[in-house]
């Protein structure tokens, strides 16, 4: 029996900056359109354990969480290389999951239509067969093979339910307005940087207002020296 679980090389930051911006000038992900929502994407999957095609295509942060489709959970599971599951019930009333570690079933995950109703899950009506898969599939890999992830993921039916505590301002906060960076100055600060000084890109983030396409540019920069290096 197998016990060691299929990993992911974990990539420098430097190539996964690079691919963040192919990711993101691609346009086929309208959910990271930006480098740093791609970035982020990438991040998070190498930090549980998905390539980075499959963390853009499969992943999505809803409330500052990783959330992760039950396809791309599924498929972990069965690509593992430890687990495995089984169906043993899916239609419009129930899915029941057997889990197993090689040939020893390990336990069963069970979610029905009961219990998506008292979860107030959404969009039950259209796609229940879908939900309670999702749903038992999460819960499954959450109590018999955690170690599938390298850390807690959730579906986005589970973020759905989900009540986050938050605490009610009631005094409007000072807004500090910066000036923006001109094109003159933004020259300037892409030439110091690739003359090696990376300090001065964090003070003009702090002291000035740039744009995306600014910040992706001397992003790139950065990165191009990395590799270089």
């Amino acid at each position: 029996m197998k016990t060691e679980l299929a990993t992911i090389k974990s990539m420098p930051v430097s190539d996964i900056m690079t691919m963040a911006k192919t990711f993101a000038e691609s346009g086929m992900f309208t959910d990271a359109k930006q480098m740093g929502q791609a970035f982020v994407k990438i991040q998070a999957g190498q930090e549980i354990g998905i390539p980075p095609f499959a963390a853009m295509s499969g992943i999505h942060i809803i409330q500052g969480k990783p959330t992760i489709g039950a396809g791309l959970i599924a498929s972990t599971v069965k690509g593992s290389g430890k687990y495995d599951y089984k169906v043993i019930q899916l239609d419009d009333k129930a899915c029941s999951l057997d889990f197993y570690q090689g040939k020893d079933k390990i336990g069963n995950s069970t979610f029905t239509i009961a219990d998506a109703k008292a979860a107030q899950t959404k969009n039950l009506d259209k796609f229940p067969k879908n939900m309670l898969f999702a749903r038992a599939i999460s819960n499954g890999v959450k109590w018999y093979c955690p170690d599938v992830f390298s850390g807690p993921v959730y579906t986005p039916e589970e973020m759905e339910t989900i009540d986050i505590s938050h605490e009610v301002i009631t005094t409007q906060p000072e807004v500090k307005v910066l000036p923006a960076l001109t094109d003159k100055m933004f020259k300037q600060l892409c030439d110091k940087v690739r003359g090696g000084d990376k300090e001065v890109f964090e003070k003009t983030k702090d002291a000035f207002s740039m744009t995306q396409e600014q910040l992706d540019a001397v992003d790139t920069i950065i990165a191009e020296q990395a590799i270089a290096a």
